[in-house]
């Protein structure tokens, strides 16, 4: 049993619910050239330490999901697209995967916009 991986997987599967196309990390992907994809990040940035005995400690991860559309059409469906996924991972959400618990303690940001490599990322 690995905690962080149970995470990712329960992310990556509920994620998978929204039936776009997702790029993965590391994982063989060609992205779409005619219409929106979705792009993964995972990482463990600290563990918190709070005082609950010495085999405590509780995992901070970041999902970060990354909506990846056709430059030039404006943001506003890049921009739905966001709040979708913001939606599947709302603040309050508790579940079990395998035998690890999670919570989603913070409302999910959409945080700006850019081009990159001629697609518009939000």
């Amino acid at each position: 049993m690995n905690p962080v991986l149970d995470v990712k997987r329960y992310c990556e599967r509920r994620l998978n619910t929204l039936g776009y196309p997702t790029a993965y990390e590391n994982v063989s992907f060609t992205p779409p050239q005619d219409q929106l994809y979705l792009s993964t990040q995972f990482g463990t940035p600290r563990i918190d330490d709070p005082v609950y005995g010495d085999l405590y400690h509780r995992e901070v991860i970041q999902f970060q999901v990354f909506v990846v559309d056709l430059k030039g059409i404006g943001t506003a469906n890049a921009i739905a697209k966001a709040e979708q996924v913001r939606s599947l991972f709302y603040r309050g959400l508790t579940a079990i995967e395998s035998s690890t618990r999670m919570s989603i303690l913070k409302t999910p940001q959409i945080a700006g916009n850019s081009i990159v490599q001629g697609r518009l990322i939000v």
